[in-house]
């Protein structure tokens, strides 16, 4: 399965509910993560290794929520150091897109898999 950063322009992007994380040290910020149903679907059966119709919807939400708590910590990992303490909140669904902080700065990066897309947005409160 490759997975291909896009063009942000030339994507077309139905996406459903939107997974979320904050978290508030060093730096407050947030990570939200689009994906249409096909990927989520794909997703879910992969963690739980049946088919996502035998899943219920909470377990499907439960299971991409600790994907997204995974890939952020890895995230911020990487951006704050190995060695640096950070503070995550309760990853969440969210059905709208999440307020922007005042004096943030936001990256949305963009993504395709299979010809369907899905995007990781970040936002972090300038010091």
């Amino acid at each position: 399965m490759d997975v291909d950063v896009t063009n942000p322009q030339t994507l077309d992007l139905e996406i459903g509910p939107i997974l979320f994380l904050p978290y508030s040290h060093p730096r407050a910020g947030s990570v939200c993560l689009g994906m249409p149903k096909e990927i989520k679907f794909l997703s879910a059966e992969n963690i739980y290794g049946e088919s996502w119709k035998d899943l219920s919807s909470d377990q499907i939400d439960d299971s991409l929520l600790e994907m997204l708590n995974v890939l952020v910590g890895r995230l911020l990992n990487a951006h704050f150091g190995e060695q640096s303490a950070y503070v995550m909140g309760l990853p969440t669904v969210l059905y709208g897109e999440p307020e922007r902080e005042a004096n943030s700065e936001h990256q949305v990066y963009r993504f395709q898999i299979n010809n369907l897309a899905f995007f990781l947005a970040w936002a972090e409160v300038n010091p």
